[in-house]
This record gives C-alpha cells, structure tokens and sequence, in this order.
C-alpha cells in the first residue's frame, strides 16, 4: 500500500466533497483547501470553477505558495476577480461551497474565531471570522479540522462567528436563512456530516487505524454513531503524485507542525 500523510488524506477527502460544475471559494490560511480544490479540478471536478483569496479564478500554479493569497495562485489563471466582487457573487447565489477552519465547532457545526471565554473579557482573542458570517449565511460549508480534540470539538461554541445549524433541528431555516448551512467535518481522526433531521454531528467514517474510542475520547459532545460505520478511502497514488510534485516544499503539512 503507497505511504501517505495525514495531511494527504484530509487534502483528498475535502476534494472529493466538491462536485463537477461547483464554484468552490478557498480561504485565507487555507492550505489543505487549496490542495483539495487543485485536486478536485484537475481530476474528477474539471468543470468546477475555483475562487481563491488571490483574487484569481481556476489558477495552475507550477508549485503552490505557502501564503493561500500568495502570488503563484495567479499563475495560469482564467480570470482575475478582487475579493469583494467574489462576496457579491455569493450574496446573488452564485457560489456554492467554502471550506471553514475554525478555534472551536460544535456539536451543529456553528464555528468560532472571535474568542475563547466571555466576549466582553476573553481568556484568547482570535482573529475573527474574515466574512465567515456573510458567507456560511450564503452557501454550503466544508469544515477542517486538523486537530480533532475536546477543545476544539466543544458542545457549545464561545462565540458563534459562522453559523452552523445554531441550536439545530430548524433553527437555521426559522431564523431566517434558508440556503446553505454546514455539510461535512474532516478532521485528522475521521469525516462526519450531520444527521438530518436534529442537525447533530454524526460520524461517517473513521481514517485508517483509527479507533472509535479514539474518536470519541476526543470529541467535546455525544457524537451519533451510525450502525455502520465505513473507513476513509485513501489517497489514491495519482493523488500523492500530483500533490507532491506541485508541493514539494510541504505547504500541505503546515497546519499539523
């Protein structure tokens, strides 16, 4: 069996969330994202258009930069669109996923990257959310978690920067946002989506070697546990070549040093 990281694996896994025909927005410190929307177009998604914080369109960088805005994004690409115009192309409907990292996700997949404690005196104040409220109001999301552990993986968010499915059940739709909402975590342990009719985070499959007790002693809530539950597919050796000859200083590794 070919070798591979577990960068590699999460990389492919968020890839193959993205359909032919999506219009898929990557976000700033993005890294695996970038990977998984490269691997996504140039093998089973081509018609996918991808959005990237480069202000570019479908680029084909010879190497991927270390910076998810840096200027190899630019490379080869289709068109060139500032920032803000790819906020208005959500706000009109016309994008369909992003991929969301996050400080804390709980158990409905609303994230946090405002702060950590009470707002008005934290213990950690974060980055905040860079439009993650305006967008996962707009469109599908795709979490990443590369380090799946009760601090991150909590029953209830500090701070709600990007909504999830709040409390869950119909919640989101009753609070009046009818589109999008979050579709999968992939973490470092294992995929999950959410159980459709009270929104609580389910387990889908656990990545090879990887317990179910494992997964559990580092989840923050009760996660569901389906009768049957698959193992992640692996990369496939065409995917490790691709991402390892347009990453071969390692960007793809950085979220796990």
């Amino acid at each position: 069996m070919t070798e591979y990281t577990v960068a590699e694996l999460m990389a492919v896994s968020l890839a193959r969330e993205i359909k032919d025909g999506d219009r898929v927005l990557q976000g700033l410190y993005s890294p695996l994202p970038m990977m998984a929307c490269l691997l996504a177009k140039n093998f089973h998604a081509p018609n996918m258009v991808y959005f990237n914080t480069a202000d570019t369109i479908d680029p084909q960088p010879k190497e991927v930069p270390f910076s998810t805005a840096g200027p190899a994004l630019q490379e080869r690409a289709v068109a060139y669109i500032p920032l803000w115009q790819t906020f208005d192309l959500a706000q009109r409907g016309d994008l369909d996923l992003i991929f969301l990292g996050a400080a804390q996700v709980d158990k409905y997949g609303n994230t946090n990257l405002s702060v950590i404690g009470p707002y008005e005196k934290p213990k950690v104040r974060l980055p905040g959310g860079a439009a993650s409220a305006h967008l996962c109001a707009l469109m599908e999301t795709v979490i990443w978690v590369p380090r799946h552990n009760a601090r991150v993986l909590v029953e209830k968010v500090d701070f709600v920067t990007g909504q999830g499915h709040l409390p869950g059940g119909r919640d989101r739709k009753e609070a009046g946002i009818p589109k999008g909402g979050p579709r999968k975590v992939v973490t470092n342990l294992c995929v999950m989506d959410f159980e459709p009719e009270t929104k609580a985070m389910r387990l889908v499959s656990l990545h090879p070697g990887v317990t179910l007790d494992e997964v559990k002693e580092n989840t923050g809530f009760e996660l569901i546990i389906p009768e049957r539950v698959e193992t992640t597919e692996p990369p496939g050796k065409e995917h490790l070549e691709f991402m390892r000859e347009i990453d071969p200083k390692g960007v793809r590794e950085l979220e796990f040093h």
